[in-house]
């Protein structure tokens, strides 16, 4: 029984699995016996042999992360036993998107500074712990700036890899002005035609800027109204992000065609005289 159990161990000491090499990146962290070789009555040398049982599992240095498996085992046919398909794969920069230049302007009761809320730029690492800014206490919600430009700084860094990204942008802190009128349309006039009551008017729509952009504009009316004889005030009015407003005033004019009006009936109206006008302000 001895004989047959040293047998076999002696065979699996001439058994050695063939050299193992990692992919790309990566570096092989093994678990095997060591065999000394003695090289003359002087000095010797080691020789790294990969035995039955020898282990090796594949590492990644920074910068790089595993993905998939790769465990080997050397059997007792010396043949690697295991998962394969792992690789190193660099992590990606961290994402960190910041605007080309953030735009303020002074509020209609403000005179010299005003209140100001960024939006966090748009990440991939943790907001709190993972990303700089400079001024530091631009990172609060909100804070006040005067007029002028200020220069921000962001920083992100992965908190594995440690590689970082950085973006800047300026704030402008402008002074206040409403929105500009680039477009009013002059007066509209129509004529009620055979026994109809109204008539569908439409218009090109007034155009508004502004120097920090048009957040909302609001009418009285949209293209496509049914409106009956008379004349009828349309209103737009604009609103910028500071609460600053401008208006844009014309006219539908309705009149009744008159070879109706020869025909008194309780809905009759005179022609209206047509005032070619518009306002904005």
């Amino acid at each position: 029984m001895f004989l047959e159990v040293l047998n076999d161990s002696l065979k699996l000491a001439d058994i050695a699995c063939p050299p193992l090499f990692p992919p790309r990146h990566g570096y092989l962290e093994c678990s095997r016996p060591i065999d000394e070789i003695a090289d003359g009555p002087s000095g010797g040398s080691l020789k790294i042999t990969n035995r039955p049982g020898s282990q090796c599992i594949l590492k990644c240095p920074t910068g790089y992360r595993l993905e998939g498996k790769f465990s080997k085992i050397c059997g007792t046919t010396g043949e690697w036993i295991g998962d394969e398909n792992g690789t190193c794969i660099r992590y990606p920069q961290p994402k960190l998107l910041c605007p080309t230049s953030v735009n303020v302007e002074l509020h209609p009761n403000e005179t010299e500074t005003t209140t100001v809320r960024l939006r966090r730029p748009e990440t991939d690492v943790s907001w709190e712990r993972d990303v700089q800014v400079e001024p530091f206490w631009v990172k609060k919600d909100s804070f006040s700036l005067p007029l002028g430009s200020l220069n921000v700084s962001y920083s992100a860094k992965h908190p594995v890899s440690k590689l970082h990204t950085e973006c800047n942008f300026l704030i402008n802190v402008l002074p206040g002005s409403p929105p500009r009128v680039d477009f009013c349309p002059d007066t509209q006039v129509y004529t009620i035609e055979g026994r109809h009551q109204s008539v569908k008017a439409t218009w090109e729509e007034p155009v508004f800027s502004d120097n920090v952009g048009v957040v909302t504009i609001t009418k009285s009316n949209s293209p496509g109204t049914d409106f009956g004889a008379g004349s009828h005030l349309i209103t737009y009015e604009a609103h910028d992000d500071a609460e600053w407003k401008s208006k844009c005033v014309f006219k539908i004019v309705v009149n009744v065609n008159p070879e109706q009006q020869q025909q008194p009936t309780a809905q009759s109206h005179f022609q209206l005289p047509i005032l070619y006008n518009r306002f904005y302000f």
